[in-house]
């Protein structure tokens, strides 16, 4: 058993709760169940981020104190997490509390007894109007890096720089659109150089950060870390700087300080100490983030964890950011889904499942293509996974009273595949690889359709009741292990299948998964454990979701929308592939059925039209480029899930991409 303090950004308490959240609060919450089922000892904390300005600048329009202002967003956030059945322990906490001050203090004492505190004076931007210094979240201008527009005084959102408000180009006051004036005030200065070679060491400990993020933090080493303003000029909401009557900290300073703080009630709570996590080298900290704030939780914070003393986390993982059908999400197009609108209109178990299929350890972005999910969910968990569940508990009920009976004979070698790929589903989930998670059971989902379609128990009940009974127990025992292992995804679906079955009080673990239910078992009745999402809903949602559109721009001329920019290109993921089978495709005169091998992104369907110029022969064993982030379409022949790439018109000629492996990257 391993101890885990397992946590998510701390959502900033400044509006509602989006689908985009949802993202990483549903990762952290499948994780979590995951490591509760194979039985390590789990403290997961979260809370909200409730300092800094946009909170000041809003609760000023809404006439209501910060705190106040905060404290309605924390409620208002834990009730929209509760309906997609996220918790944490300790409740849902906040970072405007006594104990996370007294936690600021200490760590702050840490860096300045450490010596890597300076002082020193600097030129502000300030509000001739409204007479004040103006906060980073107070300025807005012209990035200087990228030339982005209407970006404020610390991080560019388009291009992820950060930088001074100084050197924004074209500031202007958010309170009060003045052109602010420069001003000098002494500053507090935490030295991040000085951390430099020992964050290089540990940012390179297998496991801390993935790829993606490492080659993003290589640049930041590159150019030198700078030190790091802490200090923000009076008046401001946040907690004092020790020994300053109108200095305060800045608010990403104490925020990931939160974790300490929070994560102290939740382990009081449980009768702990909270050092047995930061301060035990054996515990595993693990923080999951947005690839937008991934400076802050790789430098700065485990810098300051050092200057402590305490525990750096064992992992920070990154995930991409939410599309919705391929872009990013829209409030005029209504893909800009609030959570709470999602749970009125659809169960966010299905939301749950959808994004567990996307999940894995990369920070690429997760798109929500609503044509697909509506698909994944009604065909493969409801129509295989759920299905196994649903056609064989009414019929022991119909014809053996609710009873289970022994598993068929000559289903050995079904059940060791069955097994087998459910032995290894908790490594995945630990590995925090819940596409493939899915990709596993709906394999094992598959192999208990195809016996139960194959063995008919329906007709062998009429001549053969005992053999009948056999083959229900034999396809219930498959779809018991399925429901047992997506427990993490699916906790409300698991609970009923549990107490269906009679296991409510031990519940489904990865050790009892795949354990047979003794014959004679009583069964209840099959409660309806899911339904198939309505496309009508789905479209009710959306236009639910819709808010007035901002005035369009200009129509460009077609020499500029035939010309993309590097990052538009760098958005298309070509893999390479092998070309596992093809097939004919009835009906088609010009399709073939094509199924790839895409390593680590499993197998994939594509419909190619090839069918007139190569005999299958010419395909098979090829190895293929494919366009692995096509959005997934629709057909009557099936779903083709990308594209492989040809050359020419008239007899197109395979792009080929011999000598790489299955999966490999074509850049």
């Amino acid at each position: 058993m391993t101890r885990y303090l397992v946590t998510p950004a701390l959502p900033y308490a400044n509006g509602p709760i989006h689908i985009g959240h949802m993202v990483e609060h549903v990762q952290v919450n499948i994780f979590v169940r995951a490591l509760k089922m194979a039985g390590h000892q789990v403290l997961s904390v979260c809370g909200s981020d409730t300092h800094g300005t946009p909170i000041e600048l809003n609760a000023l329009k809404h006439g209501k104190k910060p705190e106040e202002f905060a404290q309605m967003w924390r409620e208002a956030h834990e009730k929209s997490l509760s309906s997609f059945l996220v918790s944490y322990d300790g409740g849902y906490g906040t970072t405007h509390t006594e104990a996370n001050e007294r936690h600021a203090h200490l760590i702050f004492a840490a860096l300045k007894e450490a010596g890597h505190i300076a002082t020193r004076e600097v030129e502000q931007l300030y509000d001739p109007q409204e007479k004040r210094f103006l906060p980073d979240r107070m300025i807005k201008g012209t990035c200087p890096k990228c030339g982005a527009t209407d970006q404020y005084g610390d991080c560019c959102e388009s291009c992820g720089a950060t930088y001074r408000p100084t050197e924004l180009k074209d500031p202007k006051s958010a309170i009060s659109g003045a052109a602010p004036t420069l001003k000098k005030s002494v500053h507090y200065f935490f030295e991040l150089g000085a951390y430099s070679d020992r964050l290089k060491s540990y940012l390179a400990e297998p496991g801390v950060i993935n790829d993606d993020t490492r080659h993003y933090l290589e640049r930041w080493f590159e150019e030198g870390l700078r030190d790091w303003d802490i200090s923000r000029d009076g008046p401001y909401f946040g907690f004092k700087i020790p020994g300053e009557s109108d200095k305060y900290f800045y608010v990403w300073l104490d925020a990931p300080i939160g974790y300490i703080s929070i994560a102290e009630k939740a382990a009081q709570e449980r009768g702990e100490n909270v050092w047995d996590y930061w301060k035990d080298k054996d515990t595993q900290i693990i923080h999951f983030i947005g690839k937008d704030i991934v400076y802050f939780h790789t430098l700065f914070w485990p810098a300051m964890l050092m200057a402590a003393g305490y525990t750096l986390p064992k992992t920070v993982a990154v995930h991409g950011m939410l599309t919705v059908d391929g872009e990013k999400m829209s409030k005029s197009r209504g893909t800009f889904i609030m959570a709470d609108t999602f749970a009125e209109h659809l169960d966010p178990q299905t939301l749950r499942y959808y994004f567990a299929c996307k999940l894995n350890d990369n920070a690429k972005d997760i798109d929500l293509n609503l044509e697909d999910f509506t698909f994944r969910v009604n065909a493969d968990l409801v129509n295989k996974i759920v299905n196994l569940t649903s056609r064989t508990v009414p019929m022991l009920h119909r014809h053996f009273e609710g009873k289970m009976g022994k598993l068929a004979s000559n289903t050995e070698a079904m059940l060791e595949t069955v097994h087998q790929l459910a032995q290894g589903v908790p490594e995945l989930y630990l590995n925090r690889n819940f596409a493939q998670v899915v990709r596993d059971v709906v394999a094992i989902a598959d192999e208990g359709n195809k016996y139960l379609q194959d063995a008919a128990p329906w007709k062998t009940v009429k001549e053969n009741p005992e053999l009948a009974h056999e083959q229900l127990a034999t396809a219930l025992h498959i779809g018991k292990i399925c429901l047992a292992l997506l427990k993490p995804i699916l906790p409300d679906v698991a609970a009923q299948t549990e107490k269906m079955l009679g296991l409510e009080s031990d519940g489904f673990t990865f050790e009892n998964a795949t354990s047979v239910l003794p014959a004679g078992t009583s069964i209840d009745t099959y409660p309806r454990l899911f339904e198939r999402v309505d496309p009508k809903k789905v479209k009710k949602m959306v236009k639910a979701s819709v808010q007035t559109a901002a005035p369009k721009a200009k129509k460009e001329s077609v020499e500029e929308t035939d010309v993309i920019d590097i990052d538009t290109f760098f958005k298309t993921d070509l893999r390479a592939a092998r070309v596992a089978s093809v097939e004919d495709v009835e009906g088609a005169k010009k399709l073939y059925k094509v199924t790839l091998d895409v390593g680590p992104l499993g197998h994939r369907q594509v419909f190619a039209g090839l069918k007139e110029h190569l005999k299958p022969e010419d395909l098979a064993g090829k190895m293929v480029v494919l366009v692995a982030n096509l959005k997934p379409r629709k057909m009557k022949f099936g779903v083709s899930e990308g594209m492989i790439l040809a050359a020419g018109d008239k007899n197109p000629v395979m792009v080929t991409a011999n000598g790489a492996k299955p999966g490999d990257k074509i850049s």
